[in-house]
């Protein structure tokens, strides 16, 4: 009759537990994979996005810009109704702002209302949509300079270039090399006027603002009093701030600044 060892018994079940435990650890290091497959796109799209946006030719930009306006003018946007005379006196107000030493890139003021709420963005193409509400929501033509200003600085580091790149870099590199922007054009024209901006964006465009009024003998105040006008009117549910949130370092860079 055969016998077993005291230590083959005990081995039994230490083999059997170890057999059961191998299916969690494989299930465990999946999930650990993925979320570190997550984690490192997440870190790696930013990236991703500025060299592509960095490989777009001016026409491209200029494609996906006046594309995305078109779409927005078909959906969600109308025509301005504020005064000829305003419109035509911020406008000409803004045209007349020298570039400061970084320069300015091309760019065209567009009034609009609609339903994208009170509200101001640049477009790739150099477009900067300016929406009635906003304009009505400002204490004066001094904080929508301001805030203009601000949008022009956006333009200048090319957020919205990179943003909306980042968005849809599948259509945006198809369109690039087959020349047909029409499917990044769908895929982000609404996204345009409701993308939130990080802080380092934010200060980023404070910071050409703050240059190109100084440039042109401007009170820097307006870049303060503009955003806390819109704090006071609607708190942090008016639309402007949401995507353009006040923070306490933005503030206090502003204060700052507007001290020198």
């Amino acid at each position: 009759m055969q016998t077993l060892a005291v230590s083959d018994l005990l081995d039994v079940p230490a083999r059997g537990r170890r057999r059961a435990r191998r299916p969690w650890r494989r299930a465990a290091l999946a999930v650990l994979l993925a979320a570190a497959g997550v984690a490192g796109w997440q870190l790696l799209r930013p990236l991703l996005a500025e060299q592509l946006a960095d490989a777009m030719t001016p026409a491209q930009e200029l494609r996906l810009g006046q594309g995305v306006l078109r779409e927005l003018d078909i959906h969600t946007l109308a025509p301005s109704k504020l005064p000829a005379a305003q419109q035509e006196r911020l406008a000409s107000a803004f045209a007349g702002l020298q570039a400061p030493h970084e320069g300015a890139p091309p760019h065209r003021l567009q009034f609009r209302s609609g339903h994208a709420g009170a509200v101001a963005f640049a477009l790739p193409s150099g477009d900067i949509i300016l929406d009635d509400a906003l304009v009505q929501a400002l204490p004066d033509e001094a904080a929508v300079l301001a805030v203009l200003a601000h949008e022009l600085g956006h333009l200048q580091r090319r957020h919205m270039l990179k943003r909306l790149v980042q968005e849809a870099m599948l259509p945006t590199a198809a369109g690039m090399l087959g020349g047909d922007m029409a499917w990044a054009v769908s895929s982000t024209a609404s996204l345009a006027p409701q993308l939130p901006w990080a802080q380092q964006a934010e200060i980023e465009a404070d910071a050409y603002a703050a240059d190109l009024l100084e440039h042109n003998g401007l009170a820097l105040r307006s870049l303060q009093e503009a955003p806390q006008a819109l704090h006071a009117l609607g708190g942090l549910q008016h639309p402007y701030l949401i995507l353009h949130p006040l923070s306490g370092e933005r503030l206090a860079r502003l204060r700052e600044r507007a001290t020198r």
